[in-house]
């Protein structure tokens, strides 16, 4: 009886350990402490990536994503880029918000587009809710998508880029079809769970997945399955070009790999650049500012964009 009540009571502790460590790592992903607008600010000048940004014109307003959730954006552009018609829509990573996609916004200037920054749920200015890093967000982007296409009438090219968590929002999109004519995917992931399994996998614990992605279920009602991009670009018909960092030790480049696969099925174009000695999220840092602009001009005149 002795032994029956110590395995009994190993067993309670384990079960208990297990419980608070799935709600523990379920809530740094579902509901993150995330990035204030003035420390993103300060992160991406130290870094040499803010540039311009201080110098453009810059209007803020918000919009409203799905179910009413209200999101705050940010609508950037210069007398050089009025008129041409081009637009992208940026959506930035996991606890950063819209400043963390200035490093982009400075490409785009530059090739002639006016740009529109936005905070995910749950990021930025944005009151608190559950994020699906993907999932709803696609849900929210299809609404500001069709927001600005009925705010700028003069659009004739409209853009999407996204990283890590922005990736899969702007590559989870596609099943709506929206009215997009190209995507840029910066370190994006097949889906949630995935990312989830590779962590532990590493780490030789991969069947601590399932117990985690349950208690996403039972405590935020998300289910990490459901944040898929692999399965959104069954159907993809627009282009895409993938950017993957060949030293993200947090995405392994094989996402972008198997992305790029199922984005061209159909026959859509695309292309996956590698930029070599990049971790997660940092490759417009390590390419430098001339270089990765590279990367997506010569993608758009590849897709007869100028």
């Amino acid at each position: 009886m002795k032994w029956v009540i110590i395995i009994l009571a190993v067993l309670m502790f384990l079960a208990v350990t297990l419980a608070v460590f799935s709600w523990r790592n379920v809530k740094r992903a579902l509901k993150p402490n995330t990035i204030s607008l003035e420390n993103e600010t300060k992160w991406n000048k130290q870094r040499g990536l803010w540039l311009d940004f201080d110098s453009y014109d810059r209007k803020k307003y918000v919009i409203k994503g799905k179910d009413g959730y209200v999101l705050h954006a940010e609508f950037v552009d210069t007398e050089s880029v009025r008129g041409t018609g081009k637009y992208v829509i940026i959506c930035h990573g996991h606890t950063s918000n819209r400043y963390g996609s200035v490093k982009y916004v400075n490409s785009y200037i530059k090739l002639g587009f006016s740009c529109l920054i936005y905070d995910a749920r749950n990021h930025g200015a944005n009151a608190p809710d559950i994020c699906t890093l993907g999932n709803i967000e696609s849900e929210d982007l299809k609404c500001i998508i069709d927001d600005t296409c009925n705010r700028y009438p003069d659009i004739r090219i409209l853009g999407l880029h996204g990283e890590s968590m922005g990736s899969s929002t702007v590559l989870s999109v596609v099943r709506f079809a929206p009215r997009i004519d190209f995507i840029v995917a910066d370190c994006g992931f097949m889906s949630c769970y995935d990312v989830v399994h590779d962590g532990y996998g590493n780490l030789h614990l991969a069947f601590l997945s399932a117990p985690i992605n349950l208690a996403g279920k039972v405590l935020y009602h998300v289910d990490m399955k459901e944040t898929n991009a692999l399965k959104c670009l069954e159907n993809n018909r627009y282009p895409v070009l993938f950017i993957h960092g060949s030293n993200d030790r947090l995405i392994k480049p094989y996402h972008s790999m198997k992305l790029r696969e199922a984005a061209s099925k159909n026959g859509a174009y695309t292309e996956l650049i590698m930029v070599e000695g990049a971790g997660h999220a940092v490759s417009r840092q390590v390419a430098g500012f001339e270089k990765y602009t590279g990367y997506i001009e010569s993608f758009l005149k590849r897709i007869g964009i100028e």
